[in-house]
């Protein structure tokens, strides 16, 4: 198997761009063939959704890049920026600064859906419409659970899985793709922008961009894709909690709510720290990883 251990190095940025989609829809294909063989296929249970969604995070998203950077280095973790440890306070910066930029993000998602396209686009904006509210209507039957076992599953599934599986694609293999083409600042933009535009939630495309970028910068300054996983992670997982404890009978406030109407003035807040945050966060780790 060593054989085959960086075979592709020399390959170009087409190529491996080329490469990355492909080995990705292959390998999501033999997952949803392997879906629909030993299961229901019924979208309306939400155990089946459950059991694609992990398929799709192993299959879309995980396996390709750590496959494709075998072929395309010698040193593939290496490659991937998967290789370095994660320095304790390192973690407790991120943790703190992707809690205090929620009402920053709320409030850029409500600016967002402000959006109202030309006359001449309303079906347009009908079908981004409906993508958000179908969207909507799963992700709040994932999260409807009302025991430990399923609160730790949907941590596995909404938080663990999509922050490696994204992260590892976009920004430890598509960015880097680019990165070594055109440049850091390219690399992060167009991988936000792809980010951002696949999960085809047209209305929280802003603070998706915003975010992917953010994350971009993270492993730029750091060379560390954990970090960005972490901070991507605990985006998730603070929605995942949330809304268990909300679901379970607590008297909890819309965590997707704070920081706009009423409490527009946390949001704006929020911003003003983030931005303070940013550069506090490029000091510390260009700092520490400094080779």
């Amino acid at each position: 198997m060593n054989k085959f251990k960086g075979i592709l190095s020399e390959s170009g940025t087409i190529s491996r761009v080329l490469l990355l989609v492909g080995t990705s829809i292959f390998f999501a294909t033999f997952g949803m063939l392997l879906w629909t063989v030993f299961t229901n296929r019924d979208l309306t249970d939400v155990n089946t959704i459950k059991t694609l969604q992990f398929v799709q995070a192993i299959g879309a998203f995980i396996l390709p890049p750590l496959f494709l950077a075998y072929l395309w280095s010698n040193k593939p973790l290496k490659y991937l920026q998967l290789d370095k440890k994660t320095a304790g306070l390192e973690v407790v910066y991120v943790l703190i600064f992707m809690v205090l930029i929620i009402p920053a993000i709320n409030l850029l998602g409500d600016l967002n859906q402000q959006l109202i396209l030309p006359k001449g686009l309303e079906e347009i904006e009908n079908w981004m419409k409906t993508s958000e509210e179908q969207a909507m209507i799963i992700t709040q039957q994932l999260l409807n659970v009302h025991t430990i076992q399923g609160l730790l599953l949907n941590i596995l599934l909404i938080a663990i899985l999509p922050a490696f599986g994204e992260e590892l694609i976009f920004r430890g293999a598509f960015q880097r793709i680019l990165q070594d083409w055109k440049g850091a600042v390219f690399a992060i933009w167009v991988a936000a922008f792809v980010f951002s535009a696949i999960h085809l939630q047209f209305y929280g495309f802003l603070p998706r961009l915003l975010m992917g970028a953010f994350l971009g910068y993270l492993l730029l300054w750091s060379g560390n894709l954990w970090l960005p996983v972490l901070a991507h992670f605990t985006n998730n997982v603070l929605a995942v909690i949330f809304y268990y404890f909300k679901n379970n009978g607590y008297q909890l406030p819309d965590i997707d709510l704070i920081g706009t109407g009423n409490t527009v003035w946390l949001g704006i807040a929020s911003a003003a720290i983030g931005v303070f945050g940013i550069f506090f966060l490029k000091k510390q780790f260009e700092k520490t990883y400094v080779e």
